[in-house]
């Protein structure tokens, strides 16, 4: 309906802002109770969220109504109910459930969760009586006041309810306007060249000067450290050296975040204690060197603080928290002292100037003051020369940040030897899961042929062998015999030939990769594009991993993602085999273990390969298959869609 200027706007608007300041004062209780609703769990977080959303959705459209300003939905689209699976289970990621509850109470909960409108209507519910409410009650209370006022002082009284009725529809839209700012969807504008340079350089200032303070911290753990060995090394040493690793590590993840310079953890994994000998004793190492521990708490601690002593990573931590104060001094002192100086010293010297001539009777100005301490800036304004100070901070931070982050690298990264053993490690590991996964697969083999293939040949054996006997009796049977014989050794072989698809494809070995993944597409039950650019043919062994990897992930996307249309690219450039399968599906895929992802990338370990997926809920899921190989003879690069190549 819009606002209206006329006699019953005018009249009307008092009574509408009167009913918005009592909506506005809902809001903290309604908030109340959706916040113990929430935490004591019944019947649904989700629940009391869901209802409490009521209260905004009639704001929106009281502020098109009475307000003239129209606010659209901003909330995300509900989930769609979950399907049951043609094995009769419910899916949610890699969880399986019996009962369609479960998975639709926790899709709702990421739903309420993960949606930006629910924290502004949360946040509207808690400012509207301090924002919305003043404006909408402000006609009101002129009104009323007015008329309290009349019986003192008629010409006041008056005035004010003339005043409360003029600014009535002023108020009702500004109130609207008000709504909009939280309650109406936000817009997301790509900010400038000019908003991005600024934000980058105030962002590094900020963390420059949260590093200054972060090098004191550091300095704490350090002496807490050096203080530990003194007292009880055994007992205590332990404990500072975790508290110490977790700040260290907390700021190599800070340090790749803030400069894009990642430094990976270089510690041994802690090694495990030994079983318990029959005296419930525990020895920890044999001969000279060896030590008996009475309880299991002695033994942890001295497991623990031998690892620790003989972890070099442990030493150079030390070090760098060691150093961490004097580097920042260097790097950081000053470029923090022009920035904060900078900006807060505009106050100060203002204030310096005032306090300096209550205690000379002198008249200090903010420029005298600050040509007298620096004389090289005479002449210069003092905003002036504090807005140049703090751009000048500004401006040589993000590069005193890299360099920060590259020293901190040479003394927190993994040293050369440690990288070669957690390469060794890693060998090992993959090496003992591709074992086992052989293994596995060489007792599904013989389980499949001999509950499938040989009981069928055998089964054609005896049928023959029956049908022998019958030849001269009954050559009728015995006809129907052979025929029925006939039958099986055809289901036998066809289940020889899918035996050996399952362990290596023919058409890998026939036309490599790339035909191979097309084969697959044209199979799938949805549409699927293949781009290939491939100027080779990869080892027999990696192709047969990528070969199995993208069949579990088209029969993902169709099975459990309900997507209509899959890409699947294959590349290689810089050494790196690169497989990248999106579809639009609803997402929400996860690589948990004991699933079809994990075991994709269980299969890629063994070649050194990764998997890397992007799987929000709502989709689309991306899946990245990155493996290191070298390539043989050229092919060219082409593309396919359901299949059918093009150059």
């Amino acid at each position: 309906m819009g606002r209206s200027r006329g006699f019953v706007g005018y009249t009307s608007a008092p009574l509408r802002g009167l009913a918005l300041a009592g909506l506005a004062l809902l809001g903290p209780p309604l908030l109340i109770v959706i916040f113990v609703g929430a935490h004591a769990g019944l019947p649904s977080p989700a629940f009391f969220v869901e209802h409490g959303r009521r209260l905004p959705a009639l704001a929106r459209r009281l502020a098109a109504r009475w307000g003239g300003v129209e606010i659209a939905s901003p909330y995300h689209p509900a989930p769609p109910p979950p399907v049951r699976d043609a094995d009769g289970w419910y899916r949610d990621g890699d969880a399986l459930f019996r009962s369609a509850f479960l998975p639709a109470y926790l899709a709702r909960l990421r739903w309420i969760g993960r949606d930006p409108a629910t924290v502004r209507d949360l946040s509207w519910m808690m400012l509207n009586p301090l924002v919305g409410g003043v404006l909408a009650g402000l006609a009101p209370a002129l009104i009323g006041g007015g008329l309290a006022a009349v019986w003192f002082h008629r010409p006041a009284g008056a005035a004010a309810m003339l005043l409360g009725l003029a600014l009535g529809p002023g108020l009702l839209h500004l109130h609207a306007r008000w709504t909009r700012v939280l309650l109406a969807p936000s817009a997301r504008r790509a900010p400038g060249r000019l908003a991005r340079a600024v934000g980058a350089g105030a962002g590094a200032g900020a963390r420059l000067c949260a590093s200054v303070v972060l090098s004191g911290v550091a300095m704490v753990f350090a002496v807490a450290q050096v203080v530990s060995i003194g007292l009880m090394p055994m007992r205590l040493w332990p404990e500072t050296v975790l508290g110490s690793r977790r700040f260290v590590s907390w700021r190599r993840a800070r340090i790749g975040e803030w400069t894009g310079v990642r430094i990976a953890e270089p510690y041994r994994p802690e090694p495990p204690l030994p079983d318990p000998e029959p005296d419930g004793s525990y020895r920890l190492g044999w001969g000279p060197v060896g030590t008996v521990h009475q309880s299991r708490g002695a033994a942890v601690r001295a497991r623990r603080f031998g690892w620790m002593v003989r972890d070099r990573a442990s030493w150079r931590d030390l070090a760098w928290l060691f150093l961490e104060v004097p580097v920042a001094a260097v790097l950081f002192a000053g470029p923090a002292a022009l920035i904060v100086g900078g900006l807060a010293g505009l106050c100060w010297l203002w204030l310096w100037a005032e306090g300096l001539g209550l205690l000379t009777g002198l008249t200090w100005s903010p420029d005298d003051l600050l040509h007298a301490a620096v004389p090289a800036l005479a002449g210069v304004p003092a905003p002036v020369a504090g807005l140049a100070a703090a751009a000048l901070g500004l401006a040589v931070a993000p590069a005193l940040l890299r360099c920060h982050a590259l020293l901190s690298r040479s003394l927190l990264g993994p040293t050369r030897a440690a990288l070669l053993t957690s390469r060794v490690d890693t060998l090992t590991s993959s090496r003992a899961q591709i074992r086992d996964a052989q293994a596995a697969e060489l007792r599904r083999i013989e389980r499949d042929l001999h509950d499938g293939a040989q009981a069928r040949w055998v089964a054609v054996g005896m049928t023959l062998g029956a049908a022998e006997g019958l030849i001269d009796r009954d050559p009728e049977a015995a006809r129907a015999m052979i025929a029925g014989a006939k039958d099986m050794s055809v289901i036998a072989l066809g289940e020889l030939r899918e035996l050996i698809r399952g362990i290596h494809p023919p058409v890998l070995a026939d036309r490599g990769l790339a035909d191979a993944v097309r084969t697959l597409a044209m199979d799938a039950p949805l549409e699927a594009e293949v781009r290939v650019h491939l100027p080779g043919r990869v080892a027999a062994p990696i192709e047969a991993a990528v070969y199995f990897a993208v069949s579990e992930l088209l029969t993902n996307a169709a099975k459990h993602a309900t997507a209509t249309s899959v890409l699947v690219e294959l590349r290689h450039a810089d050494g790196v085999l690169t497989v990248t399968v999106a579809d639009d599906g609803r997402g929400g895929a996860a690589a948990g273990r004991g699933g079809g992802l994990h075991g994709i990338r269980r299969r890629l370990d063994g070649f050194d390969g990764v998997l890397i997926l992007s799987s929000p809920p709502g989709g689309p899921t991306v899946a990245i298959l990155e493996i290191p190989c070298a390539l043989s003879s050229p092919r060219t690069s082409t593309s396919s869609g359901k299949g059918s190549p093009t150059s």
